[in-house]
């Protein structure tokens, strides 16, 4: 591999179930240290149902994807091809490391069934791709920060927001709540706008042991005992008052804490 960002292309059968997963949960789980993409032997017609909801917990949504065939030009464009099913014949011979997974077949499961195995290909994913990326020098490695409150709609929603303002993409940031809301807090939004931050586009996602585990640094916010604990992690609690409920005029200060607050933790990773 060389210093450029490794690609990673997961294959099965239809492309609609396994290597949807692996591609979707690569590109959560790694950020910008891998590039992800998923094809298939015979395509179906659309993404499996239940899969796309099992992801959508994770705040991804891949409702737009369109289950395609593998290509020559695919596998000689990939650094890496995971095989989601031992023994695929493939159009052509791919350029790069093949790696063969066996994971069953999700065609006719429910979003409880799948769950299961979204955990062990993210387990997968971690043991097999985001340690070499880690350990060989192959990417380069930037720090990431996880803020979770109760709802995810306004403290961590304000936080996060702050911090891709600051650190840009230098820093991976994720938010997450131990029981999200159905939207932002249009007053978080409002005082954030204020500011020229636009967080409109976020939606509440809920808290996962997978974005934890992807995390270096875990800030929570009220809600520290829904958070797993992981070794090597490095753990705050912030004290903020919860705006839910509050006018523009009380959220303003809480919004003005989480900035300070902001600027010395970017400044602390990036120096």
């Amino acid at each position: 591999m060389t210093d450029r960002t490794p690609r990673v292309l997961f294959i099965c059968q239809h492309n609609a179930g396994r290597s949807q997963l692996g591609a979707a949960l690569l590109e959560h789980l790694a950020g910008d240290r891998f590039t992800a993409a998923s094809a298939g032997l015979a395509p179906a017609d659309e993404v499996n149902p239940a899969v796309a909801a099992t992801v959508a917990e994770l705040g991804i949504d891949i409702t737009d994807r369109t289950p395609r065939a593998v290509t020559p030009d695919d596998l000689d464009a990939a650094d890496i091809v995971v095989l989601m099913k031992p023994g695929l014949a493939l159009p052509s011979t791919p350029r790069g490391e093949v790696l063969e997974w066996s994971f069953p077949n999700p065609e006719s499961w429910d979003a409880d069934a799948v769950r299961p195995l979204r955990e062990a290909v993210s387990n997968k994913i971690r043991e097999t791709l985001l340690v070499r990326s880690t350990t060989t020098g192959t990417t380069t490695t930037k720090p990431s920060v996880l803020f979770v409150c109760v709802h995810n709609a306004g403290r961590s929603q304000m936080a996060a927001g702050f911090l891709r303002e600051v650190a840009g993409d230098r820093i991976e940031v994720r938010s997450a709540g131990s029981m999200p809301a159905d939207q932002i807090n249009p007053i978080a939004v409002e005082a954030m706008s204020e500011l020229g931050i636009d967080i409109t586009a976020e939606q509440p996602k809920v808290l996962t042991t997978e974005a934890v585990q992807a995390s270096d640094v875990v800030i929570t916010m009220g809600c520290g005992d829904a958070c797993p604990f992981f070794p090597g992690k490095r753990y705050e609690d912030w004290e903020l008052d919860d705006p839910a409920g509050q006018g523009i005029d009380s959220v303003r200060p809480i919004r003005d804490d989480i900035r300070r607050r902001i600027e010395a933790l970017a400044g602390e990773l990036l120096a």
